[in-house]
């Protein structure tokens, strides 16, 4: 029994080590499957952005421990020296745990998974595990692009981008990327992943990992970015309680990505707009409507003018007296009153009944081609008509001193054109080079909006601005006594009053013009242009700016002036008088008599005009209205033009 004995507690040891193997070898499989379960729930919790950034970065370090613990702890090397084979399978255990967690936990800054140039919380995490750290057995693998969702703006050269793959795990000996779009039409790609954007759209970029068929893909917008706005109807007359009119903004370029705007009336009492462009008369009066675009905000203008409703003209009287005689070869203005003065559309048309003695063009300018009579007459466009009789004498004969030679004092001409407003704006925006905007830092491209603005006869008519439309083929009646008085803190053009006179009654031209062209020009007779350049020897003046071009005013000026021997003020007095009567205000080409039509030329816009400045007829006419302040009793007559479609403006002569 003793010996039985002895040998049963002999077999402990053995049947506890099976036991206790079999029950490590229940643990190892139990903790392999936790692993499982841990790794899911690991996956699971790492979709979580907060909860990914906070394990990446903070479990390395006790991965670290962990590692450290298992090679180098005591209790491990005691177990080592002891042998103590019962504690292997608790060992196991530990391992099992142990590769979970070193297998699952990856530090954000040696992670063989996401890139390091990608802050971390830009996704939702992805967790890869593998058994060991040598992934080079591996036979699949990932692949994570730079961006997701990307934007490329067709603009000034920014046409093309790049967009970075990395391939997981990193020690992968084939990493073979085949780049492609979903559409060529709008962006191409090279194998370098260097996009190449062709037109506004949007694409789907894609990488695939050739030898392991991963794939994946980025969404790239292609915009074209918005570079200005135009409005074609700059322009637009309305009748008080009429109809709406619809207003179309054109974005440039025509593919731009964002093509919204935002529409606003500077005074909604006078003409509303909806946020569809549609407009709508409420009163009379003026006011501008604006189209903002929402990306650069862009803007563009269209005037508005609401008026009350028609009113037909009733009468037409001839300012010049009933019956005119006039000297062959001579030519002379018509000037027709049209009442009621606020009369819708005072466009006259004017015939001949004999052209081969009288002529007269649409303007009613009147010419003497041959001896005899014929009668001219003025229709309106409502059917009122007034004939009168011209009778043209033979040129030997000497002229008979009427009241006819000018336009009478206080009257009001209105000159119809065949262009629209807004073509006649386009014409002036399509030359080269365009209109300029003069400021005190010289000249810079003026907008069509600027350029419309200072064009459009409705914006400056009143009070001073009446005087771009003065007649300047009128000579004035100016005293030389008051001119001299204006003139007297004017430089090198005081006392020169006698010259200004007489240049305009030998050349057809109004004097207070000539003086205020020339204090404009001149600085009030301080440039040195007027007091004198030397050329080739000779001291030259040029008091009219006449060949002072823009890039060379001074040399060119000059230039002219030795060109056309004015060697004295009054010699360019005279001399650019009469090169302005001839070639501008009584050309036989283009009679340009008003600033209004010197600077913008209606019958023939974006050809033969004075000046590039846009301003340049307004800031004259305000010159002007000081000397007629000033002086006092000047007579004045004033011609308007009439644009096709548009309602002209009324004229206060007073």
């Amino acid at each position: 029994m003793k010996g039985k004995f002895f040998g049963i507690i002999r077999k402990i040891p053995t049947l506890l080590v099976r036991l206790l193997k079999a029950i490590g070898g229940f643990f190892a499989l139990l903790g392999r499957f936790f692993a499982r379960i841990g790794r899911g729930i690991w996956e699971l919790l790492c979709r979580n952005k907060s909860f990914a950034r906070f394990a990446y970065v903070t479990f390395p370090v006790k991965r670290d421990k962990a590692i450290g613990f298992i090679k180098n702890n005591r209790f491990s090397q005691f177990i080592k020296r002891n042998k103590l084979k019962i504690i292997i399978p608790f060992a196991a255990l530990i391992v099992a745990f142990g590769t979970m967690l070193v297998s699952t936990v990856k530090n954000s800054e040696n992670s063989d998974y996401f890139p390091e140039y990608v802050p971390l919380g830009q996704y939702g995490m992805r967790v890869f595990t593998y058994q060991t750290f040598d992934h080079s057995d591996i036979k699949r693998g990932s692949i994570f692009l730079g961006w997701t969702d990307g934007v490329l703006n067709l603009a000034e050269g920014e046409t093309t981008a790049r967009i970075k793959a990395t391939v997981y795990p990193i020690n992968m000996d084939d990493t073979q990327i085949e780049w492609s779009v979903s559409d060529e039409e709008y962006a191409t790609i090279d194998q370098n992943g260097v996009i190449e954007a062709k037109a506004p759209g949007r694409v789907r970029i894609y990488a695939r990992l050739v030898n392991y068929g991963a794939v994946a893909e980025a969404k790239l917008l292609i915009r074209q970015p918005v570079t200005g706005v135009i409005l074609p109807t700059s322009t637009l007359t309305l009748y008080k309680g009429g109809s709406a009119r619809y207003l179309d903004a054109r974005i440039f370029p025509a593919n731009a990505t964002n093509k919204n705007v935002s529409w606003s009336s500077k005074n909604p009492r006078i003409a509303t707009v909806d946020q569809n462009g549609t407009v709508k008369p409420v009163s009379a009066g003026m006011t501008e409507i604006t189209a903002t675009t929402e990306e650069g905000g862009f803007e563009a203008k269209c005037f508005v003018t609401v008026v009350n409703p028609s009113v037909d003209v009733e009468s037409l009287t001839l300012q010049n007296g009933r019956d005119m005689t006039m000297t062959e070869g001579d030519s002379v203005n018509a000037v027709v009153t049209v009442t009621p003065i606020n009369a819708r559309n005072k466009t006259l048309k004017w015939s001949s009944s004999n052209t081969s003695v009288a002529s007269v063009s649409q303007t009613g300018r009147i010419r003497a081609v041959g001896e005899g009579t014929a009668n001219i007459t003025a229709e309106s466009v409502n059917g009122i008509r007034i004939t009168f009789e011209v009778a043209v004498n033979a040129a030997e004969k000497e002229p008979e001193e009427t009241e006819s030679e000018y336009p009478a004092d206080g009257s009001v001409v209105y000159t119809s054109y065949n262009e629209t407003f807004p073509e006649a704006v386009a014409t002036q925006m399509a030359q080269n080079p365009p209109p300029k905007k003069w400021t005190a830092g010289g000249g810079v491209y003026a907008t069509e909006a600027e350029t419309a603005e200072y064009m459009n006869p409705n914006n400056y008519f009143e009070d001073v601005y009446k005087y771009q439309f003065l007649d300047l083929s009128m000579p004035n009646g100016v005293s030389e006594d008051a001119l001299n008085a204006y003139l007297a803190d004017k430089g090198i053009l005081r006392g020169q009053a006698a010259a200004f006179i007489r240049a305009a009654n030998e050349y057809g031209l109004s004097e207070i013009y000539l003086v205020a062209h020339a204090c404009l020009e001149t600085g009030n007779g301080t440039s040195q242009l007027s007091r004198g350049r030397e050329v080739n020897g000779t001291t030259v003046y040029n008091m009219f700016g006449i060949g002072a071009y823009d890039d060379s005013a001074l040399s060119s000026g000059a230039l002219r002036a030795y060109q056309q021997g004015w060697t004295s003020v009054e010699a360019s007095i005279m001399g650019g008088a009469q090169w302005i009567s001839e070639h501008y205000i009584n050309s036989g080409i283009t009679r340009q008599n008003t600033l209004y039509k010197m600077l913008w030329n209606p019958e023939r816009p974006g050809y033969h005009q004075y000046a590039t400045d846009i301003g340049w007829a307004v800031k004259q006419a305000v010159s002007i209205s000081k000397m007629f302040a000033s002086l006092g009793g000047a007579a004045a007559a004033y011609e308007v033009p009439v644009y096709n479609g548009m309602i002209p403006p009324v004229i206060n002569t007073n």
